[in-house]
């Protein structure tokens, strides 16, 4: 019997952890969701992570990439599987704020609270002590697979080998380190 699949492939976006939950309720005992986003809307990454966590066995395959406000939503999985050419990445939350500096004072508070929600999440998954994840997302971290791995930020690397990677072609100039490749790769083929 196949394991019935879910695909977020876009960037996170309102509605994705409402369409989740909806999946997950209809497969109760198993789910697999395939994962390529570079990511969006973080509080709607945390409340899919929820769904996952709550419905208690998920499978995620990150293909491409999962990044962002994507790899938080991951770690909600049972188990991670991640395709040999993908690639992990975590970074602090951002925001737009528009208005007073009493609005950008708020509006940074936010910020923080999230983030170190955040890092609770990922170090709870993986098992590094918060202080590290937060500064692995400070610095904005890029994962291979071999790396997610070896790190506990993925369970399994798929062993199908393929010539041609699988990359989102999203645009990655809004992240502050993305991987040359990543976005040379995204240019040719987006």
């Amino acid at each position: 019997r196949l394991m019935p699949s879910f695909e977020i492939s876009d960037d996170i976006e309102p509605g994705l952890a409402s369409t989740a939950s909806e999946f997950l309720r209809d497969n109760p005992s198993e789910a697999k969701v395939v994962v390529n986003s570079a990511g969006g809307v973080a509080t709607e990454g945390a409340a899919v992570m929820a769904e996952f966590q709550r419905h208690g066995n998920v499978t995620c395959y990150v293909q491409g990439v999962a990044a962002s406000a994507a790899s938080l939503l991951v770690m909600g999985a049972r188990h991670i599987v991640m395709h040999p050419a993908a690639l992990m990445m975590t970074h602090d939350p951002s925001a737009l704020t528009w208005g007073t500096a009493a609005n950008h004072r708020t509006s940074a508070t936010a910020l923080d609270k999230m983030t170190a929600t955040y890092a609770e999440a990922y170090a709870k998954a993986t098992g590094h002590p918060v202080n590290r994840i937060a500064a692995w997302m400070a610095e904005e971290t890029w994962l291979t697979a071999q790396e997610a791995l070896d790190l506990n930020f993925c369970d399994e690397i798929e062993g199908a080998e393929i010539e041609t990677p699988i990359f989102a072609s999203f645009d990655y100039s809004r992240f502050r380190r993305p991987p040359e490749s990543l976005a040379t790769i995204a240019n040719r083929t987006g």
